[in-house]
């Protein structure tokens, strides 16, 4: 809502990977700002009532928005590291990058505004694409780069 944006200048982002398949779970949602709907990945402010931590955040965010839930956690920033949006905007976002969640079957609900369709199955060379030809906005493209260099790191992709 507009008051948790106005009082919060914490966000977390979340790339889920299916370790199998080598594919991610994108959402694809109306972007208010710029008047389209964008690919991008499950994220939300973080609600000092409802979340204790950013991890936590990043975990209901999945779950609301991807019907994905557990799996292996990885913070893709250094502990106690939160980046800045840009130069005008107070929010602070931590992204994170989970392997192998499985299908939660009666998540959390969306809040209100939200109007959101689960991609499953999206390739690396997909999620490329769709950040050179601006299908995604700059967050979600930026954690996706993150979250493919960690996925490299750790053997999942080549």
């Amino acid at each position: 809502s507009r008051n948790d944006l106005e009082n919060s200048s914490r966000a977390v982002i979340v790339f889920a990977w299916n370790s199998s398949t080598k594919t991610a779970t994108l959402i694809r949602e109306y972007m208010p700002a710029c008047h389209r709907i964008l690919n991008g990945l499950a994220a939300g402010i973080v609600e000092g009532d409802k979340h204790e931590d950013d991890l936590v955040a990043a975990r209901f965010e999945l779950e609301e928005e991807c019907h994905l839930g557990g799996g292996t956690w990885h913070r893709l920033t250094e502990e106690g590291i939160s980046v800045p949006m840009d130069k005008y905007v107070v929010t602070e976002v931590t992204p994170y990058l989970v392997i192998d969640p499985c299908h939660v079957p009666d998540p959390r609900p969306l809040d209100d505004e939200e109007d959101i369709e689960i991609i499953h199955g999206v390739t690396e060379e997909e999620i490329r694409q769709m950040i050179r030809e601006g299908d995604m906005n700059l967050v979600s493209a930026w954690a996706c780069l993150l979250a493919l260099d960690r996925l490299r790191e750790l053997g999942e992709i080549k």
